[in-house]
């Protein structure tokens, strides 16, 4: 009996065992679920957060874009703006050069200050770019420029000639020999050649009187340029082909730059 005994305590014993193995095993397997669905879990949370990043990086990305465009769209338009006014001063100082010259100095000089702002306005457009648009810019204000040299250049010569035939009643001996000199100038294209070894040496003589005959006749000497220039009126319109040219370019530039996919 005692053995017995013995032998049912062992298996008890063991019995008892097994059941703790087990119950370690069960432990073991519950924690390394709990462990896995923890990480998972994780997993779930992090892609979570990564994609409410990834959209708050993306919408923040758009609204710089846009932010961006604006201000290009307004750096454009008040540059547009700017050339389109210097160029309609420069049609009112061709147009006053045509009914009366005497009044032509003032709209030049009032054209200086367009002409400053203009240029404010291409060193915005240079800093925002990109550098298409920045060279159609250049070439705009350049082709502006154009324009109202060629048109002031007319209406000073108008107002030149206006000047020296209001003195042929007091003065007409003068008066007779400055067209005789400033027409010989126009035809041989001397003024080109002041200061050139190609300069004849009548001609330079020629110079000299003309700018003693303007001092009697109350001319300014600063109207010999334009009394010696020739100049073709056509030119005029020339030089607005090329504007209208250059605002198409600048234009297109323009539109590229905010169609972009990227700035």
């Amino acid at each position: 009996m005692k053995d017995l005994e013995g032998i049912g305590a062992v298996a008890s014993a063991g019995v008892a065992a097994v059941g703790i193995v087990a119950t370690l095993l069960l432990g073991r397997w519950a924690l390394r679920g709990s462990q896995d669905a923890a990480q998972a879990g994780l997993a779930q949370a992090a892609a979570t957060y990564q994609a409410a990043l990834d959209q708050v990086r993306a919408q923040s990305h758009s609204e710089h874009q846009h932010w961006r465009r604006t201000l290009r769209r307004e750096a454009y338009a008040t540059l547009l703006q700017a050339v389109l006014a210097y160029s309609d001063h420069a049609e009112k100082v061709i147009g006053q050069g045509l009914r009366d010259a005497r009044l032509v100095n003032d709209l030049i000089d009032e054209a200086n200050a367009l002409e400053r702002d203009m240029g404010h306005k291409e060193f915005v457009v240079r800093l925002e770019g990109p550098d298409e648009v920045s060279g159609a810019a250049q070439s705009l204000i350049s082709s502006a420029k154009g324009v109202m040299q060629v048109g002031g250049t007319l209406a000073r010569s108008e107002l030149a000639r206006l000047l020296v035939a209001d003195r042929a009643d007091s003065h007409p001996q003068e008066v007779a020999r400055v067209r005789e000199i400033t027409a010989t100038y126009r035809t041989q294209g001397y003024w080109s050649l002041i200061g050139t070894d190609r300069m004849p040496t009548e001609a330079g003589a020629m110079l000299g009187e003309l700018r003693r005959l303007l001092a009697r006749i109350d001319v300014s000497s600063g109207y010999m340029g334009d009394l010696c220039v020739a100049i073709s009126p056509s030119s005029y319109g020339d030089a607005v082909n090329v504007l209208t040219a250059a605002y198409a370019e600048f234009i297109a530039a323009a539109r590229n730059a905010l169609d972009g996919a990227a700035i």
